[in-house]
């Protein structure tokens, strides 16, 4: 299992598909040929191979984890904090793509409005899953607990919880196991079913699709099209369940790191999350070899990432 490949890949999938976060399904098919990195969101908030809120949040969960402490909901909120606080001051402005949780960061928001806006959500926001990976590689007796503090410290939703446990459990059984991807949704499906009755249906349908998707596919991938927020955009929405799903069904049909990257991307929509989530589990069992060279050298942070890699690998080995 190498680490450095696993982070860098998240970021990677982060970096890539957060420079044309929520453009149509068609307008990525168009334009898109995976040459450079493309910035069509405000240039403030970012700038070509730079990661997101994914990323960030991903490594401030995994300094969570190896800083010793009792890994609770507080200590998860106060490094995802500081990693905010260190982005804010680093650039100026908070990293692109942070959805409500800035406002608790912001202090215009208290913890507990926010949480009470996801809980009573029919689909509630992403950030859960997008930041799951790393929880797939510890003891499998704390998989699912932690997966669980993890969704419950923002978004206390059975949904949120479901699709932050399908993606550790992603994690484990590809990197881990090094299971053969084809099963990787029904041993995910094992380890939520009750928790949300729709999550568990949807899995159902994701082992239904083909590896080649037709038009009609994608609203069973990504629900009815156009997406409400932001309106008129043909893909993914920042939905915890479908995003989680989608992931362990592109993991399922891709051959190598590049190729998972890619059909991320091509979904359109929330693509950052969800090529993060892809990119970083599937360069866990394949490596970053597929990948176009730009994409690693003009990455933001890679020795920041690789240093926090060598430290949470001891961290494992304990």
């Amino acid at each position: 299992m190498n680490l450095k490949d696993v982070f860098l890949g998240i970021a990677v999938g982060d970096a890539f598909g957060g420079g044309i976060e929520f453009q149509s399904r068609d307008w990525i098919k168009n334009n898109i040929d995976f040459t450079s990195y493309v910035k069509t969101v405000p240039s403030e908030t970012y700038q070509l191979g730079d990661y997101t809120d994914d990323a960030e949040m991903t490594i401030g969960l995994v300094k969570a984890l190896i800083s010793k402490e009792n890994f609770t909901k507080e200590l998860l909120l106060s490094y995802w904090k500081k990693e905010y606080e260190q982005g804010l001051q680093d650039k100026g402005h908070y990293r692109h793509g942070y959805g409500s949780i800035k406002h608790y960061f912001k202090g215009t928001k208290t913890l507990e409005e926010i949480k009470e806006i996801q809980k009573n959500l029919k689909y509630p926001g992403n950030a859960p899953p997008m930041r799951a990976v790393p929880l797939g590689l510890v003891k499998d007796e704390l998989i699912n607990p932690y997966a669980i503090i993890n969704a419950e410290s923002t978004h206390p939703h059975p949904k949120s919880i479901a699709a932050s446990i399908l993606v550790a459990r992603a994690a484990e059984y590809v990197i881990v196991k090094e299971a053969d991807k084809k099963d990787v949704i029904s041993y995910c499906k094992g380890h939520v079913k009750g928790i949300d009755e729709e999550t568990d249906n949807q899995l159902i349908l994701m082992e239904q699709l083909p590896d080649k998707l037709e038009e009609k596919h994608y609203e069973i991938l990504c629900r009815p099209q156009p997406i409400q927020r932001p309106q008129g955009v043909i893909g993914l929405a920042s939905d915890s369940m479908r995003t989680a799903c989608t992931a362990l069904y592109i993991i399922k049909h891709s051959t190598d790191t590049f190729t998972g990257l890619k059909n991320s991307i091509m979904i359109g929509g929330d693509v950052d999350s969800l090529a993060s989530i892809c990119t970083g589990i599937l360069a866990g069992k394949h490596g970053l070899g597929t990948l176009p060279s730009f994409m690693l050298e003009k990455l933001e942070g890679k020795q920041k990432l690789e240093t926090l890699a060598e430290k949470f690998q001891e961290y494992l080995k304990k």
